[in-house]
């Protein structure tokens, strides 16, 4: 008897990487991995709908070269359980860091690709002292016009029909989204459209209605690693200006899925990357001097204040003996005027990261000199930032990101209460 002809696996959701499960709160999650134990970790985050399945070529290659690849099916997708409600992209991040910790993992190195890049990247910012790099394969950083676009109109769904009409749709939007890609990679794609259910948007809208602040990420070493034919290639001047110290490599002929396409250059360039991290460690860049400012006071709150420029020589006044017509100042109003001036230029700076017109916007300060019953003193500051251009919930959301930028909001941290209001358009 002759022997069965071959089955070809026209989808390859199964693969030749070792597959497994990890339970977590809200269920099992599906990952497969190949390499060596005592490899670099490289943990593998998909674009959604998709699952793990799209990395399945290039995990074998990756062993070979020594890195210990894992990819993961992100909670709702592939062969994961969904999560018990909607997540946002913080929450996804949230979600690494329990799949890495189930899995036993310390540090890793993320790839994340279109929706697992955003993930990605904000994983590395919750937990950065365990991640030694970075990778995106496509960083999806639209405008807020883009946004709103994308919210109302991208990926509507499909409907279960009985004549089995809701294939056709699922087939047409991928052959429409990657028109050159083969009949297996389609076909794989309907299965795992299939998988997640007619709402296969709730990645999608996740990353929407999140704000990433890219450079936060300034001490990670990163690596901009798609094909040429991508459909996030055409984001590429906007990702490098966000992230000028990212190095671009873009695998020409490659689409979305060049890790399929082109496995054995794909995971060479990965390896690259993660190899030469992952030696020593990851190092946090010295801080660079930018100007240093120099004053000096005799006699402390009754003396005076002199810059080594001259421009500053004025007389300070404690506030208890300051009389009328006394124009002497003291330490928590230039503390003030310091705190204020500072925070007004992150503000600025954020603005421009995130691409809002902030407009006519001023900061006030107000810093309180507190005495403890110990006999110590300490201070308190309130900030009211005002932005009439900007409705009140928007400046909320940059003056909470310009704290993470300001250095005087980074000094104070954890010792001097700040309360912030935002006074917007409404």
């Amino acid at each position: 008897m002759s022997a069965p002809a071959a089955v070809p696996e026209v989808t390859h959701l199964r693969g030749a990487a070792e597959r497994g499960y990890v339970t977590l709160p809200w269920g099992q999650v599906h990952h497969r991995k190949a390499g060596p134990d005592d490899g670099p970790v490289l943990l593998m985050l998909h674009q959604s709908p998709l699952s793990s399945a799209t990395f399945e070529p290039a995990l074998g290659p990756l062993a070979a070269q020594g890195v210990r690849a894992i990819a993961v099916d992100t909670p709702g997708f592939g062969m994961s359980d969904p999560a018990p409600e909607v997540w946002s992209i913080p929450r996804y991040a949230e979600a690494v860091w329990q799949i890495a910790d189930a899995l036993g993992l310390s540090d890793v190195h993320l790839l994340g690709q279109h929706t697992g890049a955003v993930v990605a990247a904000e994983a590395a910012l919750l937990r950065p002292e365990r991640v030694r790099g970075l990778v995106f394969q496509g960083l999806p950083l639209y405008s807020e016009a883009e946004r709103a676009e994308k919210s109302a109109t991208y990926a509507p769904g499909y409907t279960l029909d009985e004549d089995g009409g809701h294939l056709a749709v699922i087939w047409e939007r991928v052959r429409r989204l990657y028109p050159t890609i083969g009949a297996a990679s389609a076909s794989r794609q309907v299965a795992e459209y299939l998988s997640v259910g007619p709402d296969y948007a709730v990645a999608y809208r996740a990353v929407f209605a999140h704000r990433l602040d890219p450079a936060r990420l300034a001490d990670v070493p990163t690596l901009l690693l798609h094909g040429g034919d991508d459909v996030l290639d055409r984001m590429n001047d906007v990702v490098e200006a966000a992230l000028p110290w990212a190095e671009l490599r873009v695998i020409p002929g490659g689409t979305d899925f060049v890790a399929e396409e082109q496995p054995e250059r794909f995971a060479a360039e990965l390896a690259a990357h993660v190899l030469a991290h992952a030696r020593g460690g990851r190092k946090t860049p010295e801080p660079r001097a930018l100007y240093t400012a120099t004053v000096e006071v005799d006699e402390g709150r009754s003396g005076r204040a002199r810059s080594r420029t001259g421009a500053l020589d004025m007389a300070l006044t404690r506030p208890a003996e300051r009389g009328a017509g006394d124009t002497g100042t003291d330490p928590e109003e230039l503390f003030a005027a310091g705190y204020a001036a500072c925070f007004r230029s992150a503000l600025g700076v954020v603005a421009r990261r995130r691409r809002v017109a902030l407009g006519e916007a001023s900061v006030t300060a107000s810093v309180t000199l507190t005495s403890a019953a110990d006999g110590a003193y300490g201070l308190s500051v309130e900030l009211r930032v005002r932005a009439s251009g900007l409705p009140t919930a928007r400046l909320r959301e940059l003056a909470a990101a310009a704290h993470l930028v300001c250095p005087y909001s980074r000094a104070v941290r954890g010792n001097v209460p700040v309360l912030t209001e935002a006074v917007g358009s409404g």
